[in-house]
């Protein structure tokens, strides 16, 4: 929670900087001049050196989104989760967003690979930026320039939903059943307004309410935990790698803004044709 706590401060940093309107843009900026990302180095890494991360890790996203605030994107590794070494954090961040820092996601070699896909809220034009952490400590980077605009203020009218199926979740796996000791893939879909006070509908009166916390474990073990904010689309969804070793339950926690908690599992076994949620 201590890295999250400097994201939010790194934020409040990015946003004393004059937003660039992205209409203005006409050519992709060259990543190293970026006025937004030196602030939110210092506050998240101070002076420590940030390598190339071409052979470590790899962001992918369309560079022009037809909805901005839905904005597909891949973080994947280019190594293997080995016990000797793997990335243990992946720092998603979005320089231009009021609130740049998408999230922290947080794997283990029990994890198979270190992997997120998820949906990304976008307020104007800006680099996204993975950066990997090794369990060496080493910090490896891969940037993406994205032309979106007006996603975090954008109505939010689409969003609501019926209390009762707020914190409703569902698992959707890749294949119709898994093998031990290999990868599955899994998303990890969940209802939830995930609303920003910037949404220019948005009710002052209210507190706004927004997924901040996921974590995932598999048989107790963990396999991905993650500290997000209204980056995030809503109706936030997941997708990861987690290695069944054993037959044992896939669990997913939620925590929200406003201190509600959801729960939801499913019962993984070698061979058997898996639950649809």
């Amino acid at each position: 929670m201590r890295s999250f706590v400097r994201l939010v401060v790194a934020a409040v940093a990015v946003m004393a900087l004059p937003l660039v309107a992205g209409a203005n843009e006409k050519a992709e900026p060259d990543p190293a001049q970026s006025q937004y990302w030196p602030p939110i180095r210092q506050m998240m890494f101070g002076d420590k050196e940030i390598r190339d991360g071409k052979d470590v890790i790899r962001v992918y996203l369309n560079t022009r989104a037809d909805d901005a605030s839905t904005v597909p994107v891949s973080v994947k590794a280019q190594i293997d989760q080995s016990s000797g070494r793997y990335i243990k954090n992946v720092y998603l961040i979005v320089e231009r967003n009021p609130s740049p820092a998408a999230g922290i996601f947080r794997f283990t070699p029990d994890s198979g690979r270190a992997q997120i896909e998820t949906r990304l809220r976008f307020e104007d034009f800006s680099f996204v930026r993975a950066i990997a952490e090794t369990n060496d400590g080493e910090l490896y980077m891969s940037s993406k320039w994205v032309k979106a605009a007006g996603g975090c203020s954008a109505p939010a009218d689409k969003n609501r939903m019926p209390a009762n199926l707020v914190g409703t979740m569902k698992f959707r796996f890749a294949d119709e059943t898994v093998e031990a000791s290999k990868p599955a893939l899994v998303q990890l879909m969940i209802r939830h307004p995930n609303e920003s006070a910037l949404a220019m509908d948005f009710d002052s009166s209210k507190v706004p309410q927004f997924v901040r916390h996921v974590s995932v474990t598999y048989a107790g073990r963990p396999v991905m935990d993650a500290d997000v904010d209204f980056s995030i689309s809503d109706n936030p969804s997941f997708r990861f790698y987690f290695i069944p070793e054993k037959e044992g339950a896939l669990e997913a926690t939620v925590e929200d803004t406003h201190d509600k908690r959801y729960v939801h599992k499913a019962v993984i076994v070698e061979g058997v044709p898996l639950p649809g949620g």
